[in-house]
C-alpha cells in the first residue's frame, strides 16, 4: 500500500480489510493503469453508494444531535453538510488530494485541489468503508468514521446555524472593508427537474471568494457566503481590498 494511503487510513481510524477497495475509491475515471496494475477499477460507481450512505449515516446524526430542529431544519442541515463544498472541505482535511490516482491531463490542471473531484473522492472513500466492514459491522464502522469526521465541527445551537444569514453577513462586511458589493453567479446547474442541483458562485471584485451547491440557488448562495467568510476568517488578506484604475 502507498505510504499515502497508509497516511489516510490513519487519519481516518480505519484500517482496510481489502485494500483494493481503497484504490478504486481514490481511483479517478482519467487514470490509465500500468501493465504491472493487477487490479483497476474507477470511482465512479461507489462514489454514486457514497452519497447514499452519507445521507443516511448524517441524518441519524443529525436528529440524535438536534432533537430541536424539524424536518425542513434537518434537511437544511444536511444539505449543507454534504454539499460539494462540504465534503471537499472534509476531503481536503484528509489531504485526499495527495492520495488519488489521476490521469495526466487531469494532473496537470490541478485536479488534486478540484472541489468537485475532491467531494466526489469523499463520497467514494465513505462507500469503501461501508463496503469493507459492512459484512462483520453493518453500519458501525461507516457511522463511526463519519461522526469523527463531522462531529467536531458542529455548532452548538442547530437553529442558529440553519437562520444564519452568511450573504448579508458577506455584505456588511465587504461594504465595510472595500465599499462595494459581492456578487453571485450561476456557474452550473446538474440533475433531473425533480432534484436540481445549483452551485452558485460568490465574486469580489472579479475574484471569487466562495462556492456553494445546494437544491436551490438561494441555499447555494447562503453556502457560497459562508464559504467566503471562512476563507476570510483564515486569511485576513483574502479579499481584494486594493483600488483598482
Amino acid at each position: 500500500m502507498k505510504e499515502e494511503w497508509r497516511n489516510l487510513c490513519q487519519r481516518l481510524d480505519y484500517q482496510f480489510n481489502n485494500p483494493e477497495i481503497l484504490q478504486q475509491a481514490l481511483t479517478h475515471k482519467s487514470y490509465l493503469p500500468a501493465e504491472t496494475d493487477e487490479f483497476f477499477e474507477n470511482n465512479e460507481r461507489i462514489e454514486f453508494l457514497g452519497d447514499a450512505v452519507l445521507d443516511l449515516v448524517i441524518s441519524e446524526m443529525l436528529m440524535e444531535e438536534f432533537p430541536e430542529l424539524d424536518e425542513g431544519g434537518l434537511s437544511k442541515f444536511r444539505a449543507s453538510l454534504v454539499s460539494e463544498s462540504g465534503l471537499s472541505k472534509q476531503a481536503r482535511g484528509l489531504d485526499l488530494g495527495l492520495c488519488l490516482l489521476l490521469g495526466r491531463g487531469e494532473e496537470m490542471t490541478g485536479g488534486r485541489n478540484k472541489t468537485s473531484l475532491l467531494a466526489d473522492t469523499f463520497e467514494a472513500v465513505m462507500a469503501a468503508i461501508y463496503l469493507d466492514s459492512r459484512e462483520k459491522d453493518g453500519l458501525k464502522q461507516i457511522t463511526r468514521v463519519i461522526q469523527k469526521i463531522f462531529l467536531p465541527h458542529l455548532p452548538q445551537d442547530g437553529e442558529d446555524h440553519i437562520t444564519r444569514d452568511y450573504k448579508s453577513e458577506l455584505q456588511e462586511h465587504v461594504q465595510k472593508l472595500i465599499g462595494i458589493p459581492s456578487t453571485y453567479k450561476l456557474v452550473e446547474e446538474s440533475g433531473p427537474d425533480h432534484e436540481k442541483e445549483f452551485t452558485m458562485a460568490v465574486f469580489v471584485r472579479e475574484k471569487e471568494c466562495g462556492r456553494g451547491t445546494g437544491a436551490s440557488k438561494k441555499l447555494a448562495s447562503q453556502l457560497a457566503a459562508e464559504n467566503a467568510l471562512r476563507q476570510i476568517e483564515k486569511e485576513p488578506d483574502f479579499l481584494p481590498v486594493e483600488n483598482i484604475n
